[in-house]
């Protein structure tokens, strides 16, 4: 049985981006008709994650790479408007499960991992980090003509800090087995599940 799956990229763009999962290769079609054909045999490395960003909060990312090194990013979000994106989890978990499925079968040699890449998170955790300490040292260390206004400040930090948090513990980079129940940490919850 083929799965398929399709979402609208952006504002740019009429017709949506479809990728196809067949026996042998992933077929991707771009919104022009030219199509694209990566060979299940050719794939090196397989990620999937939460990458949430300010409009898609619930976003994930599934990432194929070629032993050459070519990368295809696909994720759950099909754009509707400005600021207006449709969760397409339910077509894209059958998807991702199907693609896995293939890489398994033709590819058992290939790198799997779930998370964000490490350099991306070391990265973005580095900032993070380095702009609440940088936060922090100004709210104190700055006179303000209301005391108790630094603690209101330093409550609403804290207030964040378990945002912070789930995406540094629902992002972090680790490897996995090729198999599909280890990349399940990586796609998303649907109700229900």
């Amino acid at each position: 049985m083929t799965t398929t799956y399709s979402k609208r990229e952006n504002a740019f763009e009429k017709s949506v981006h479809s990728w196809r999962v067949e026996d042998d290769c992933l077929i991707w079609t771009r919104p022009s008709g030219d199509s694209l054909t990566l060979l299940w045999k050719d794939v090196g490395a397989v990620r999937a994650a939460f990458a949430p960003t300010r409009w898609k909060t619930w976003r994930h990312v599934f990432e194929l790479t070629t032993r050459k090194g070519a990368r295809l990013l696909i994720d759950n979000a099909h754009f509707k408007g400005v600021g207006d994106f449709e969760d397409r989890s339910p077509t894209f978990i059958p998807f991702v499960l199907a693609s896995l499925d293939r890489i398994v079968a033709q590819a058992p040699d290939a790198r799997a991992s779930v998370g964000a890449s490490p350099a991306g998170y070391f990265g973005q955790l580095a900032f993070m980090v380095a702009m609440l300490v940088l936060l922090i040292f100004v709210l104190v260390a700055l006179p303000t003509p209301l005391g108790w206004l630094v603690l209101v400040k330093l409550l609403l930090i804290a207030v964040m800090l378990p945002t912070a948090a789930v995406w540094a513990i629902r992002s972090r980079p680790r490897a996995v087995p090729l198999t599909l129940g280890a990349f399940l940490p990586g796609l998303p919850k649907l109700a229900g599940n």
